[in-house]
């Protein structure tokens, strides 16, 4: 896989080019690297808490390849909030119209199951963290 560096941003060879005014489709490796495209290198990705944090990609570029690298982040409130609104949407969609009826008949295993998934919607919406009033 090419790609390049414009602005800071790693912009990655695709069919079609678009340099200046001139669009190239499909570029051959030669002509990608005479654009400047040069060979990626991911490293690989560190174990990281996705509850509370993300990565961001860090880009060295050196003379023939673009380093990309990972940085660990804490998650805004805002970020956090929306994984755990993600969770709890997946959570909800577990419950369907049938294992309603069957816990309502009485079927025991779906009523467990309904009474685990109240759990579960119960314990994310207790991890979703209040905005502080100094983030934005």
């Amino acid at each position: 896989m090419l790609g390049k560096l414009i602005d800071g941003r790693l912009v990655v060879a695709g069919r079609i080019i678009k340099e200046g005014n001139t669009t190239i489709t499909n570029p051959t490796e030669e002509k990608l690297k005479e654009l400047g495209y040069k060979p990626i290198d991911y490293a690989e990705k560190p174990t990281y808490n996705r509850e509370e944090e993300k990565l961001v990609e860090r880009y060295t570029e050196q003379v023939d390849v673009i380093v990309v690298d990972y940085d660990i982040v804490a998650l805004t409130t805002e970020e956090h909030n929306a994984v755990i609104q993600a969770e709890i949407v997946a959570e909800e969609n577990k419950i369907t119209a049938r294992s309603i009826r069957e816990g309502i008949l009485g079927d025991n295993f779906a009523t467990q199951k309904l009474t685990e998934i109240e759990s579960n919607i119960y314990q994310l919406r207790q991890k979703l963290k209040k905005v502080e009033a100094n983030e934005e």
